[in-house]
């Protein structure tokens, strides 16, 4: 055979044995018409023989089989040129003297006796597999065979006058020269199909049923003119009239299917298949699954459309489906699909536990059934996880971050899943830090901290009075800055002062950072000084709220020198030992450990005494100088003296402040006047008894001539001495009364030896 024909043969091996085909024994005898058409009807065609299923056929017959060969097919085939199902003939295996080619002769064949057992060399008809098991035994047979067409023994085909009787029918097969053998493909391996199912005969032929009971006579003599093949147990051919009813061997490639599913819902499903081949009487689906099992018998479904919807199914569960297509009572290779229901959604998604990192959730499961659950967590990073119970800790988050948890059913093979149920939420914000209290006051702190790291939206500060018995916050301010000036406290208050960062969500806030804070105590109040000439004695009113101590200082107001300090809880106290006349200034300023309330001061001048006696140094006609001593009991200290003079003639008073100083000059003053002077000391507005002294300014003297008629009806009355004596005293007596009718309190004097009366 040339090159071009082997190839040819070549590619008809490889495309006629791509599909897997399925061997089928009939033991309903029939002619050989009757066979083809029940195989094409029932299967594909009778079988077609090759060099890689004869060993496969021959493990399970014990009797002779019609295959899918005849002289001729058709009016224009050649003889033995083409199969039943239109496959070229490449290999052949007959028995020897066969076909019969001529009318036969008479002829006597030694008895063949038939082994059960296979050499491991097959010959011309065996592959390079191991042996061949589970062949039945042909029976022996006798007397004389006249059908082998071979008339001497140069015909035999059993040369070197080997005995029938002695060998196996493989020894017997191995003997046979084939007609050709190069024509053997290479490719068992690829074109023989099912080898792991063809071990048994029951198994790989399916629909068996029954065992093969003898063999086909091999003395029949075909006058047939367009003889029919059959196949011996042993794996020859031989020809004999078709008419003789004979069992047969049938073919079908393994029927692959494609089946889906649609519309896959919660509780419903539309299943599609493919058509069957051939003549397909309908169909039977089988659904399973752990819980469900429903078999639909073909008369119930559409063998039109080739869909069934399946219902009353369980959500979240996988089912398992297989559509038999059924051929004339049989089942072939069913379609099969597998998928799951739609989840259902999970219930009650709840937010159970937030920190700063980490949030937990639970849930309730599913109506139905599911593999697992999906979390998709969508917020500043989005992350997902799976999980197989109904609870999770999302980990790895920010603190204050908003984030959107998505939770689904799901099934194993992620073929399809339920609907999200959602939850937000945010996450703790972090902890602040640094808190730091400072300018305490009697009513107020400043207090400032630290953003933390992470997400705020403002904080939240709480007050707490710690000597409030129910624990109470004294007020709460909301704010977005990281200091606050606290005011409207309690002086001298101990307090707790936390900072809470917050989000929006206000049930979601950070852990508080707690700091302890006090307020400078109260002043006090109330605070009066009473003086005394060389004592001041203080009293007070204490503040509310907590305090420790008073400290009282006693100071010179003019000199701001410090005289005396004292720390006391009594709010009352004397200074003693103080100077007279002088001015003290006492403040008074409330304790508590470090802290000190504003102080609180008063001034007071303890009670003046009169200063040394005074004296003139010096007058004249418009002047007097004065001096004095400064008391004893103010020695070494500012004392402020009030000089002042009064002249009852001029009726004027003039006053004098004289500070740190005992003299003093009074200038301008009328001559020939008297003036009282006196010196007082003066204390705020307090006055010591004077010292006082009288001081005659130097008379300036003038002479005034006063002229005078004197007119009386007696004579010489106006010249009598008497007379002149009478009105001197009447004018003297005037003049007294003009100056007060003091003679010291201006200079006048009336000359009246000089008066001379004038007789009018």
């Amino acid at each position: 055979m040339d090159r071009i024909q082997r190839l040819l043969i070549w590619a008809v091996l490889v495309v006629c044995c791509l599909a897997e085909r399925q061997y089928f024994l009939q033991y309903n005898s029939s002619t050989w018409e009757q066979a083809r058409l029940h195989c094409q009807v029932c299967y594909k065609e009778l079988v077609s023989i090759t060099p890689d299923n004869i060993l496969q056929l021959v493990q399970n017959l014990n009797s002779s089989y019609w295959i899918g060969l005849r002289k001729t097919l058709s009016n224009d085939s050649y003889p033995w040129s083409r199969w039943s199902n239109g496959d070229p003939l490449t290999f052949q295996n007959w028995y020897p003297g066969r076909p019969v080619l001529s009318k036969p002769k008479d002829h006597v064949m030694n008895v063949i006796n038939y082994y059960s057992s296979l050499p491991n060399e097959c010959g011309c008809c065996c592959t390079n597999e191991s042996k061949p098991t589970n062949v039945t035994p042909a029976p022996t047979a006798t007397g004389s065979y006249n059908d082998t067409g071979y008339g001497n023994d140069t015909d035999d085909p059993f040369p070197d006058n080997e005995n029938m009787t002695t060998l196996s029918a493989m020894e017997a097969m191995a003997k046979i020269k084939p007609i050709e053998t190069t024509v053997r493909t290479t490719m068992a391996t690829e074109v023989t199909m099912m080898t792991s199912d063809m071990t048994m005969g029951p198994t790989f032929f399916t629909g068996v049923t029954g065992g093969i009971n003898g063999t086909s006579g091999m003395n029949e003599t075909d006058t047939d003119e367009n003889p029919c093949i059959a196949l011996y147990s042993f794996g020859l051919w031989f020809d004999q009239i078709c008419s003789k009813p004979t069992p047969y061997i049938c073919y079908e490639d393994r029927f692959y299917g494609n089946a889906t599913m649609t519309n896959k819902t919660l509780h419903n499903g539309t299943l599609h298949w493919t058509l069957g081949p051939g003549d397909i009487s309908g169909y039977r689906v089988e659904v399973n699954s752990s819980d469900y099992n429903l078999t639909l018998n073909h008369s119930t479904l559409n063998r039109t459309y080739l869909t069934y919807d399946l219902s009353n199914l369980t959500a979240g569960t996988q089912y398992k489906v297989q559509v038999f297509p059924i051929k004339c009572g049989r089942d072939l290779n069913p379609q099969n699909v597998s998928f799951y229901t739609k989840p259902d959604v999970i219930k009650n998604l709840t937010v159970t536990k937030v920190s700063e990192t980490n949030i937990s959730l639970s849930w309730f499961a599913p109506e139905g059934n599911r593999d697992f659950y999906y979390i998709q967590v969508r917020g500043q990073h989005d992350l997902n996880m799976i999980t197989h119970t109904e609870s999770s800790v999302v980990e790895g988050l920010i603190p204050g971050g908003y984030y959107t948890f998505e939770v689904n059913a799901r099934v194993e093979d992620e073929s399809i899943e339920g609907d999200p149920l959602n939850k937000s939420s945010y996450t703790k914000p972090g902890k602040v830090s640094n808190l730091i209290v400072s300018a305490p006051t009697n009513n107020s702190v400043h207090l400032q901290w630290e953003q933390p790291a992470g997400n705020v939206s403002g904080f939240r500060v709480d007050v707490l009075h710690e000597e409030n018995v129910n624990n109470k916050t004294l007020f709460t301010i909301t704010q977005t800055n990281t200091s606050l000036p606290v005011i409207g406290l309690p002086a001298g208050a101990k307090l707790w002062l936390s900072v809470v960062a917050l989000v929006p969500d206000a049930s979601v806030e950070g852990e508080p950072s707690t700091v302890m804070g006090l307020t400078s105590p109260g002043g006090v109040t109330d605070l009066v000084l009473i003086p005394a000439a060389s004592i001041i004695n203080v009293t007070w009113t204490a503040p509310e709220g907590n305090y420790e101590t008073f400290s009282v200082q006693l100071n010179l107001t003019a000199l701001e020198q410090e005289v005396e300090k004292k720390e006391q809880n009594a709010s009352h106290l004397s200074f003693t030992g103080l100077k007279a006349g002088v001015e003290y200034t006492v403040t008074v300023t409330t304790l508590n450990g470090y802290l000190k309330s504003e102080p609180r001061n008063r001034t007071a001048f303890t009670l003046p005494v009169p200063p040394e006696p005074v004296k003139i140094d010096s007058f004249s006609e418009n002047h007097v100088t004065l001096s004095w001593g400064a008391p004893k009991a103010s020695q070494g200290v500012e004392v402020t003296y009030l000089v002042k003079y009064t002249t009852e003639f001029w009726i004027v008073t003039k006053n004098k402040t004289v500070k740190n100083a005992t003299t003093y000059t009074f200038n301008g003053l009328h001559a020939g006047t008297n003036y009282d002077f006196e010196v007082r000391v003066k204390a705020g507005t307090q006055e010591s008894s004077p010292v006082t002294v009288s001081q005659m300014t130097i008379a300036k003297k003038r002479v005034q001539t006063i002229t005078m008629k004197c007119s009386s009806s007696k004579p010489l009355y106006c010249e009598d001495i008497h007379t002149q004596t009478e009105v001197m005293s009447k004018l003297n007596e005037h003049f007294r009364k003009e100056f007060y009718k003091k003679t010291d309190i201006v200079f006048w004097r009336l000359d009246w030896r000089k008066a001379y009366l004038t007789q009018a």
